[in-house]
């Protein structure tokens, strides 16, 4: 074939166009694609599908066609043209669905079309433009086409039951849509944040950051909870037991003061708390608290169930065990001498009570009171009346002044005291906020005016 005869048939472009066209093309697009996925843009996709596909297939057709000479009735022209229209199909609706659904605004109506919808429609419009390429390239009876189709699907209804099901199933939640994305859901014993849902299955991420598949037919089946439904406030309730010898009024007032204190329980609504029944040992008390959001309500238990430890034991509160074990005091606490000894011996830490002696020390630890806090635990809130002298024994706490902003002034650690000595001898009000920042043990030394200054006057000044 002589270049006279090429270039009649007008051969020489379309073999260049492969030749130099073909590749700086796949260089271009594969530079632009590298640089939209490094700025995570979401049109990186369907570009790459036409770099790896669309070209491809184009190019095949080409030189099957226009440099080969092939016969477009020809099974090896007809396979690529065929590849080249569904090829070109699947990357105009994925260029489609990324400018109008994935670019779109959160708050938009696009945003909130659901992702299986989305699928459906473009598994569809993809059906449509197979049959018209099979029509127009191959010639095929679309009547005849849509018969054997009828009784084939039959035969894969049969076989493909379970699939079905869930196809089915999942359009039924579509239009219902008694589940969105975002929701937290307890289906059985499973429960989790909706993180998608598809043609086949939901998708729930629990608070332990695994992923339950729950198919879309046992869903429709089932009853199930939503939590985010209507609102996302939630309500959670927690139960525990105190001695029938504590007075409940005093009680409720200590739960809903712990319950306020930690954070993330909503104020308004304000948690409540009641007697619930008695117990034969015991009187259970029901604490009710609002949440935000459900998926947070673990860790707002567990918080409250700790604080709620700390304020039973610093204000001499009985939680009654329902089996009583009889075990060695020494084996697991200190000896009450022991613990006597170590707070005499924080005691003579502080400069002003160094000088006392033993007699006097004692008096004041008759009139002190050892209390303990829990991590971020407000001690003193700034502005609070100051019921004494704060000796720190284990633990460490902060200083925070609020202002226009909470600002840490300083962290007191074992062996130095808050509360100014003054406020055991008149009633004043504390400039800054004490907050535990550990775990804090302290000897809140109270009710020991008179004392304190009898023993000053008569061994040491202060």
């Amino acid at each position: 074939m002589n270049l006279n005869l090429l270039l009649s048939n007008g051969i020489i472009p379309w073999v260049l166009l492969l030749v130099i066209g073909f590749p700086l093309a796949l260089l271009v697009l594969g530079e632009l694609v590298v640089d939209l996925e490094a700025r995570k843009n979401a049109i990186a996709n369907p570009l790459r599908l036409l770099r790896n596909w669309v070209l491809p297939s184009a190019a095949l057709f080409i030189l099957l066609f226009q440099v080969l000479s092939l016969p477009k009735t020809s099974s090896p022209v007809r396979f690529a043209e065929t590849l080249l229209w569904i090829t070109i199909i699947y990357s105009a609706l994925t260029l489609l669905n990324v400018i109008f659904f994935e670019s779109a605004d959160a708050e938009s109506w696009q945003a909130k079309v659901p992702q299986l919808l989305r699928d459906l429609a473009r598994f569809v419009l993809i059906l449509v433009g197979a049959a018209i390429v099979l029509s127009t390239v191959w010639g095929a009876d679309l009547g005849g086409l849509l018969t054997a189709l009828g009784v084939g699907s039959l035969v894969i209804g049969l076989a493909l039951q379970d699939s079905l099901g869930n196809i089915f199933s999942g359009i039924a939640l579509l239009f219902e849509q008694p589940v969105s994305l975002g929701d937290w859901i307890k289906i059985g014993e499973r429960e989790g944040k909706v993180i998608a849902i598809n043609w086949r299955s939901v998708h729930l991420l629990n608070n332990e950051k695994n992923v339950i598949v729950v198919p879309n037919s046992e869903i429709a089946k089932t009853n199930f909870i939503n939590f985010s439904r209507p609102t996302r406030l939630c309500i959670d309730t927690l139960f525990v037991d105190f001695s029938c010898d504590d007075p409940p009024n005093k009680v409720i007032q200590l739960l809903t003061e712990a319950a306020l204190e930690v954070e993330g329980i909503l104020a308004d609504p304000p948690p409540k708390v009641t007697v619930y029944k008695y117990n034969d040992f015991s009187i259970n008390y029901r604490v009710r608290f609002h949440i935000a959001d459900y998926k947070d309500d673990g860790t707002f238990r567990r918080e409250l169930n700790a604080r709620i430890w700390y304020v039973a034991k610093r204000n001499h509160l009985t939680m009654p065990y329902p089996i009583q074990t009889e075990v060695p005091y020494e084996s697991y606490l200190p000896s009450p001498e022991k613990q006597r000894e170590s707070n005499l011996s924080a005691l003579r830490s502080v400069s002003g009570f160094a000088s006392l002696p033993s007699p006097a020390l004692e008096k004041v630890l008759k009139g002190s009171d050892v209390r303990d806090y829990a991590r971020d635990e407000i001690v003193l809130a700034q502005g609070e009346d100051l019921p004494g002298l704060f000796l720190i024994l284990e633990g460490e706490a902060k200083l925070i002044v609020s202002h226009d902003g909470l600002n840490a002034i300083g962290v007191l650690s074992p062996g130095e005291f808050f509360g100014e000595k003054s406020s055991l001898l008149s009633d004043r009000t504390t400039d800054v906020a004490v907050i535990a920042a550990e775990d804090l043990k302290v000897l809140l030394i109270i009710a020991i005016a008179i004392s304190i200054r009898t023993q000053a006057s008569r061994y040491a000044p202060w």
